[in-house]
């Protein structure tokens, strides 16, 4: 009870002492006695007993991050410092100054000098320093790719504050008035690193002329099938920057090249202008006509400049060149020329067989046409006159024209906007099967023309339009198969080997034939024999028991004038007691395929199978045929 009584006063003590202004908390409890503590103090510093304050573990931490931060302050510096110098050796593209200095107008063709100055501002030196110029090849190089890249120079090392000059020599080509860009460019290492940078520079400079001119004078629109000529102008301005200088001419798909004046160098697009003279211009003068459909843009590209030295047909540097656009539009009065149910500008047959020719004429104009007429104009090596047959026109055999007018048919008198018609006519072409022939490309050609008198109110004008088209013959290509006996037993018996040659020979008549081939399969009772003709390529396939024969190319007239082609071999006939008294097959039917090199028409024919009665053997006893025990 004391222990809280005394808990009690003080209580009651801090009461007063916070209440009670005059309370005198020494009086009212009373305190224990005081006595001297005696404390031992070292009179000098370094009588070898630290001071309780200055030995303590706070003392010892703040002298520690003390130090750490005056290091790392004198770090810091010596980091600032070492940068701030290191700085001052950077390589800075932006500090090198490239300049080209040269003429900015320059002729198509002739030498340009330029001077290039490169000067390095950067407070370091540039190492390993090369020295690059590019420049077009010719007039349409634009791709990266097709460029021409004077030889490296290597400058070596281009210290801090140097320039450096060099001169070089380029040569343009391009149409007058066109920019073409030099590039400038230095690769370099700056000092102490083996990176490679770049620093490039683009020098325009504006053609003022261009070497020649090239003019193109032709339609901008035409029909197709229609005949087109066109010429080319090529006017010299300056020397030629070449020895050897081609214009080349590009046709488009639908273009088909007739003739020229003056003839072309190399096939039908090429000429060497290489005498070309100042003030002397030169014109080509070119024929053709444009197949394509109603709407279509034909384009002909032209080109003239130096050839690559490995090709003399591909022009290796340009010096100039032109576009010239044709578009194919519907003719005001069309005739569509169908032979054989098609409608192809070539169209292939064999001699002999009746070809029908039909033509439909249209008015595509809005105002009808007056007296139209059409006239077909037929030629070729194998055109019969007197197989020529026309309804609703007249033929006149001694030209060989056929005319359809508003005599022979009175829909031509008058063909109102839209109208449409029909004429036909229909011939036999020679036969050129099985016979000797002396013939080359045989063919009909047929050109149709339909003009006619547009009337529009204002006056009368005429409007025609041509088509041509070509029948080609195809050749007549022909196998014959025989069969003699060669040794054994005759006639053939039972069980026993008869031996028999087969002879393939070959007839082709006008046309050369490509990849030519027969094949024949033998029956399950003949064998293989031996090869008796080692001059052609024949072999057997034991899988599929067929005799092959690979002929290749075979000539026109072969069988008649121009050397035969045959095949001979072996085969092996043992006949079984079931084929007694019957005529066994030796060989079956033989098929022969080819590709026409006129026509382009695939060929196929065959020759019946051969057996034991042999065809023309003039040494057969009639009877030999039958196998007998």
């Amino acid at each position: 009870m004391k222990e809280e009584e005394k808990s009690l006063h003080k209580i009651e003590d801090i009461k007063r002492t916070l209440y009670e202004r005059d309370f005198d908390s020494a009086k009212h409890h009373k305190e224990g006695v005081l006595h001297n503590v005696p404390h031992k103090v070292a009179q000098n510093w370094d009588d070898g007993q630290a001071h309780p304050i200055a030995s303590s573990k706070y003392t010892k931490f703040f002298k520690r991050f003390f130090f750490i931060a005056i290091l790392f302050f004198i770090m810091a510096v010596g980091y600032g410092v070492y940068t701030f110098m290191q700085g001052k050796s950077t390589v800075s593209g932006d500090n090198i100054e490239v300049t080209v200095l040269g003429n900015a107008f320059v002729q198509a063709g002739e030498e340009l000098p330029i001077q290039i100055e490169v000067v390095n501002k950067n407070n370091a030196k540039l190492e390993l320093v090369d020295l690059i110029v590019e420049y077009p090849r010719g007039a349409n190089s634009d791709s990266a790719t097709d460029m021409i890249r004077l030889p490296r120079e290597a400058i070596g090392t281009i210290k801090p504050g140097e320039r450096i000059e060099r001169n070089k020599k380029v040569t343009l080509y391009g149409d007058q008035g066109s920019i073409r860009n030099v590039t400038v460019r230095l690769e370099y290492h700056p000092e102490g690193s083996n990176a490679i940078f770049t620093k490039e520079k683009s020098y325009p400079v504006t053609i003022s002329s261009a070497p020649l001119t090239l003019a193109f004078d032709g339609p901008t629109t035409t029909s197709s099938g229609q005949d087109v000529n066109f010429q080319i102008t090529a006017t010299l301005n300056t020397a030629l920057p070449s020895d050897k200088t081609l214009l080349k001419v590009e046709y488009p798909i639908g273009f088909r090249y007739a003739s020229s004046m003056p003839k072309p160098t190399l096939d039908n697009s090429l000429w060497d202008i290489s005498n070309l003279e100042v003030g002397k211009p030169m014109t080509i003068n070119v024929k053709g006509s444009i197949i394509g459909q109603n709407g279509d843009e034909q384009a002909f590209h032209v080109y003239v400049g130096n050839p690559s030295n490995t090709n003399q047909s591909v022009i290796d540097v340009v010096y100039n060149s032109l576009l010239h656009i044709v578009a194919i539009n519907k003719p005001f009065l069309e005739a569509r020329v169908i032979i054989g149910g098609e409608d192809a500008e070539v169209y292939s047959t064999v001699g002999g067989k009746p070809v029908k020719v039909d033509i439909e004429w249209t008015n595509n104009i809005p105002t009808r046409i007056l007296n139209a007429g059409i006239r077909a104009d037929l030629s070729g090596n194998v055109l019969d006159k007197s197989s020529i047959s026309v309804s609703d026109g007249f033929f006149d055999s001694t030209n060989n024209v056929i005319i359809w007018d508003r005599n022979t048919n009175p829909e031509l008198a008058i063909v109102n906007p839209g109208s449409k018609g029909r004429v036909s006519f229909s011939f036999i072409p020679q036969s050129v099967l099985g016979t000797s022939q002396t013939i080359s490309s045989p063919q009909v050609n047929i050109s149709v023309s339909i003009k006619g008198q547009e009337s529009d109110g204002g006056g009368v004008s005429e409007v025609t339009n041509f088509t041509k088209k070509t029948v080609r013959i195809t050749s007549d290509f022909q196998i014959i198969a025989n069969a003699t006996s060669y040794s054994g037993t005759m006639p053939p018996q039972v069980d026993r080997d008869t031996v028999y040659k087969i002879t393939w020979t070959l007839s082709n008549s006008v046309n050369n034939i490509n990849n030519a081939e027969a094949r024949a399969i033998l029956p399950p009772y003949v064998k293989w024999g031996t090869v008796l003709n080692n001059k052609e390529n024949i072999s057997f396939d034991p899988t599929a028991h067929e005799v092959i024969w690979k002929i290749g190319k075979v000539l026109a007239n072969t069988g008649f004038g121009a050397g035969e082609r045959d095949a001979t071999f072996t085969v092996i006939l043992k006949p079984s007691l079931s084929q007694v008294g019957n005529v066994p097959q030796l060989v079956k039917e033989v098929y022969i395929t080819g590709i026409d090199a006129f026509t382009n028409i695939a060929l196929k024919s065959s020759a019946n199978s051969v057996n034991t009665r042999p065809e023309g053997d003039p040494n057969f006893v009639s009877g030999n045929e039958y196998v007998v025990k």
